[in-house]
C-alpha cells in the first residue's frame, strides 16, 4: 500500500485533473489527522507530535505525502527549514478525474479507519420523510423527519450529506416516477448543491416503532441550505448520499472544552444530552443573535450533567459575535478569562466553526493548551 519515497517517484507524471490544487490545499489545511492516519497505517513511520503531514503531489496511482518536523518555536509550517520525510501511498484503482480522486481518497480513509476499528464515512443513498418544520430558536429551523432504520441513535454529530436538488413528494418515489440516480429533469436553481447536516437527535418512536430525527438548519440570509429547509413540505422525501461520523471518542474522559457556533450547536446539544464523562465540559458557544443561546438552555441535560446544578451558569460561556473583533480573539479572551477566574486544566478539545476562524484558532489553542493531535479536534463546518 505504501513505501518510502524513492528516486523513481520523481519520474512519475503528476496528476492533471480539475480542482487538484483546491483538493490538496483543502486536505492539507483541514484533514491533517487523516493524513497522519494514512502514514501510521500504510507505512512503518512513527509520527512525532511536532510533525505535520501534508500532500506534496498527486499521481494516477497514489499520493506523495510529506512528514515535516517542526520545533515549538516555529509557527509557519510552509517555511520550515528542516528536511521532510516522504512516503508514497498507493490508490486501489487509477485516478482519471476529480470524481475518482475523491473516491480513492475516501477508499483510503475507509481502509485506514477499518484497520483502527474506527467509524468512518459511508457512501450510500438514504431517504428521509419530512413530518414537520418549525423554529427551535430564532434562527435555528428544525426539520422533524422519519429516518432510515439504520440511523444511529446515540452518535452526536453524525452527519448526512444532503442533495438539495433531490427533494420530492413521497408518492413519486413510491411509484417509481423519480429515479434516485437521475435528477436531470429538475432545473431548479439548487441543482448540484450538497450540504452536510448533523442529526440533532434521533430516537425510536414508541407508537410507530419508526426512527424519528431532528435536522436543525441555521437560517442566515438568502442561503441554499436555509431556503431548502424552509421550502420542504410535510410528506416530502429528502435524499442524502454520504454519512460521516463525528470524531468525539477522545471526549469520554478528562476536562473537555467544546467550541461551537450556530452550525455546530446541534452537535454540542446532542453531546450534552448524552454526556457520560465524569467531568462537566466547558462550552464556548458563539451566536450572532443573543436569543439563539436558548437553543442550549432548553435542552434536557444528561443524567450526569443534570446533577451539576451550576453547569448552565458556570460552564456555558456565551459569546455574542462582535464583527469588529476577530472571532479567534473573542474566543481566546473568553477562555483565558474563565481559566483565570477558575483555574482548571483543559485535557481535551472539540470545536467546529468557519474555515478562516478554525485556521487562526487552531495554532493559538495548541500553543496555550499544549495538547496532542489526538486530544484536540478543531475542524471546519462551513466556509464564508
Amino acid at each position: 500500500m505504501a513505501q518510502p519515497f524513492v528516486q523513481d517517484t520523481i519520474d512519475k507524471i503528476p496528476l492533471d485533473v480539475a480542482d487538484k490544487t483546491l483538493f490538496i490545499d483543502h486536505v492539507n489545511e483541514e484533514h491533517q489527522d487523516e493524513l497522519a492516519m494514512f502514514i501510521n497505517i500504510f507505512t512503518k513511520a512513527s509520527i512525532r507530535e511536532d510533525s505535520v503531514p501534508s500532500i506534496v503531489e498527486l499521481y494516477s496511482d497514489g499520493m506523495l505525502l510529506a512528514l515535516t518536523n517542526i520545533d515549538s518555536n516555529q509557527t509557519d509550517p510552509e517555511n520550515v527549514p528542516h528536511p521532510t520525510e516522504q512516503y508514497f501511498v498507493h490508490f486501489t484503482s487509477p485516478v482519471v478525474d476529480a470524481a475518482s480522486l475523491q473516491e480513492q481518497y475516501i477508499t483510503l480513509l475507509q481502509r485506514a479507519a477499518t484497520k483502527l476499528g474506527k467509524r468512518t464515512i459511508k457512501l450510500r443513498d438514504q431517504f428521509f420523510t419530512v413530518m414537520d418544520g418549525y423554529y427551535a430558536s430564532p434562527n435555528m429551523y428544525r426539520l422533524l423527519v422519519t429516518a432510515p432504520d439504520n440511523t444511529p441513535l446515540n452518535q452526536p454529530g453524525y452527519a448526512y450529506l444532503f442533495d438539495l436538488n433531490a427533494s420530492f413528494a413521497a408518492s413519486k418515489l413510491d411509484s417509481g416516477e423519480r429515479s434516485v440516480s437521475n435528477d436531470s429533469d429538475n432545473t431548479d436553481e439548487l441543482q448540484g448543491v450538497y450540504r452536510y447536516y448533523s442529526l440533532r437527535k434521533a430516537w425510536q418512536d414508541a407508537d410507530s416503532s419508526s426512527i424519528h430525527a431532528w435536522i436543525d438548519v441555521y437560517i442566515h440570509g438568502d442561503t441554499s441550505g436555509g431556503n431548502w429547509a424552509k421550502s420542504l413540505d410535510t410528506g416530502m422525501k429528502i435524499k442524502s448520499v454520504r454519512e460521516y461520523p463525528e470524531k468525539l471518542e477522545h471526549l469520554t474522559d478528562g476536562q473537555c472544552l467544546l467550541i461551537c457556533d450556530e452550525t455546530s450547536l446541534p452537535t454540542v446539544g446532542n453531546l450534552l444530552e448524552n454526556w457520560q464523562n465524569p467531568l462537566s465540559p466547558l462550552v464556548i458557544a458563539i451566536t450572532n443573535d443573543s436569543k439563539d443561546i436558548n437553543y442550549l438552555h432548553d435542552i434536557t441535560l444528561s443524567e450526569r450533567l443534570s446533577k451539576d446544578e451550576r453547569f448552565r451558569q458556570d460552564n456555558l460561556l456565551h459569546i455574542i459575535n462582535a464583527p469588529a473583533t476577530a472571532l479567534t480573539e473573542q474566543i481566546m479572551t473568553t477562555l483565558n478569562s474563565r481559566l483565570t477566574t477558575t483555574p482548571i486544566g483543559i485535557d481535551k478539545v472539540w470545536g467546529a466553526l468557519e474555515a478562516a476562524n478554525i485556521k487562526s484558532l487552531r495554532p493559538q489553542l495548541k500553543s496555550v493548551l499544549g495538547l496532542s493531535r489526538q486530544d484536540m479536534t478543531i475542524q471546519v463546518y462551513w466556509r464564508a
